[in-house]
């Protein structure tokens, strides 16, 4: 669909399809993760207190390698859609901010600052918008990142130790409860990492409401920006579409608010 059958007033993103598709290929590789989890402690089971069912056992631990190994190709696929939407991302981003054409399929109320004139000021409220939308968000789903991730890492270290009938079984089970453990830690380290970028937008335009500093500052701007994406394309981090629409619209008037609070105009 493109931007001119569109109202000028309808929001439209023309890539938070894909956004979504790679959302619920993420929500399948976590309904995965949950299943092996299930499969380690029914080994387990089977294994030192069923002797019947030894045999299941190790179809059990042959079944769990093969899901561990879809696991990690859904989550290559994850990665591999935020990569390449994020090229469309940032030409939208570009072409928001300075009234340019580098996207043949523009968003429209995507971002929020329509009433500043396009150039540097405006491309770095882009960025202030999106870097507060995204550490908020992100904040808000730390915790059950943790508590989610380190239970099923404990599930299935705990349990999975207790034998293994392959080599290769061993290596690939005991590298899921490390890459949970990794997978959360690096979620806190993009958490620290923007809201010290957000901090550095907060004091950038609270120093741009004195308009002589405002070309003296254009420099900074790019640099916060710059910060801003490389973080962004580092870390690869999906926000639930739970969270986004639970908290979308409180986050919209808090927005709309420092928007004010920084004469962002």
């Amino acid at each position: 669909m493109e931007i001119n059958s569109l109202n000028m007033n309808e929001y439209y993103n023309p890539l938070r399809e894909s956004f979504k598709l790679a959302k619920k290929i993420d929500s399948i590789a976590f309904k995965i993760l949950i299943f092996s989890a299930v499969l380690t402690t029914l080994n387990f089971i089977f294994n030192k207190y069923v002797d019947s069912l030894k045999e299941w056992a190790e179809i059990l631990s042959n079944a769990n390698t093969v899901i561990i190994v879809l696991f990690a190709l859904l989550k290559f696929a994850v990665s591999y859609i935020i990569f390449h939407t994020s090229f469309d991302k940032r030409s939208d981003f570009v072409d928001n901010s300075f009234g340019t054409n580098y996207s043949s399929n523009k968003s429209n109320k995507y971002y929020n600052n329509d009433t500043i004139e396009n150039g540097i000021l405006r491309m770095g409220a882009n960025s202030f918008e999106s870097c507060y939308f995204t550490y908020n968000l992100a904040i808000k789903g730390l915790k059950n990142k943790w508590v989610i991730n380190l239970i099923v890492a404990v599930i299935i270290l705990s349990l999975a130790v207790q034998g293994y009938n392959t080599v290769l079984t061993m290596v690939l089970q005991l590298t899921l409860p490390i890459y949970l453990i990794s997978d959360a830690v690096n979620h806190s380290i993009f958490c620290l990492r923007v809201k010290n970028i957000l901090d550095s937008f907060c004091r950038l335009y609270n120093d741009l409401k004195e308009e002589e500093l405002t070309s003296k500052k254009e420099p900074e701007i790019i640099l916060t920006v710059l910060n801003y994406e490389t973080t962004l394309s580092t870390f690869n981090l999906l926000i639930s579409e739970s969270l986004y629409i639970k908290h979308n619209p409180h986050l919209s008037e808090q927005w709309e608010k420092l928007k004010e609070q920084y004469k962002l105009k």
